[in-house]
């Protein structure tokens, strides 16, 4: 009996375990847990070349023909046209100024007249003054001109790029910016235009601006897309007014 009661005594009871349980359990919560820092997550080295497009491309050469074409319609005009149409009112307007508007002795004179010049049934309306001339070439010269500086346009367009490359922005025009650097991106011509319109920190204290262009750089909206994941604080549709802000365009 003696034995048996001993043997009881040593083996611990349920309550007893439950009891200990409940003890280790308090003693977890209650001791410090290690320092985990918090997850940051950094800017991806994403690398987005974005060039001239072909549809802004086709835009520009179709604007250059357009001019230079109205510039060589006006010199035409100016040099050739007008001129000829003179010659043949020196000899229609004395003609019907003799024989009476409409009439069928001026229409048989008239075409004797066509015929003895080789000249086409077109009849003249009007003489055309030398400023009238004179207008023309000059307007003809300046289209020539516009065509020549949008063909030059053109060709010094052709190189520029815009860059995303380790974290940073690189404008055509050389100026590189850091994401942490942009403070706000307004869209309201993203969907009409394909232009976003981007305020960065300059300088403490200072704002600028600059445009990303979706139509004339293909590439654009994924650089775009990288600006919005790293903006802080959070995407804004308008861009705030500041202090100083300079917009470049290309």
């Amino acid at each position: 009996m003696a034995e048996r009661h001993t043997l009881q005594h040593t083996q611990p009871s349920p309550g007893d375990n439950r009891a200990k349980l409940l003890q280790s359990e308090k003693l977890a919560t209650t001791r410090p847990r290690p320092y985990i820092p918090a997850k940051i997550t950094p800017i991806v080295n994403t690398s987005v070349t974005a060039i001239i497009s072909k549809e802004w491309k086709q835009r520009i050469l179709i604007m250059a023909l357009a001019v230079s074409g109205l510039g060589c319609w006006f010199l035409y005009d100016g040099l050739v046209a007008y001129p000829k149409n003179n010659v043949k009112a020196a000899v229609y307007f004395p003609l019907r100024d003799q024989l009476g508007k409409d009439t069928p002795e001026l229409e048989a004179a008239w075409a004797a007249a066509r015929k003895e010049r080789h000249w086409n049934e077109k009849t003249p309306k009007k003489i055309y003054s030398p400023d009238s001339l004179r207008t023309q070439i000059i307007l003809g010269i300046l289209s020539l001109l516009g065509g020549g500086a949008i063909v030059l346009y053109y060709f010094r367009s052709l190189p520029l790029t815009t860059r995303l490359q380790n974290g940073r922005i690189i404008l055509p025009d050389g100026r590189e910016i850091e994401l942490t650097q942009i403070r706000a991106v307004s869209k309201r011509r993203w969907d009409s235009k394909g232009i976003a319109d981007l305020v960065y920190e300059s300088a403490p204290g200072k704002t600028a601006r600059f445009l990303l262009d979706d139509y004339k750089f293909i590439g654009a909206a994924q650089i775009l897309a990288e600006v919005e994941k790293n903006l802080t604080p959070p995407l804004t549709q308008e861009t705030p007014a500041s202090s100083s802000s300079d917009e470049t365009t290309y």
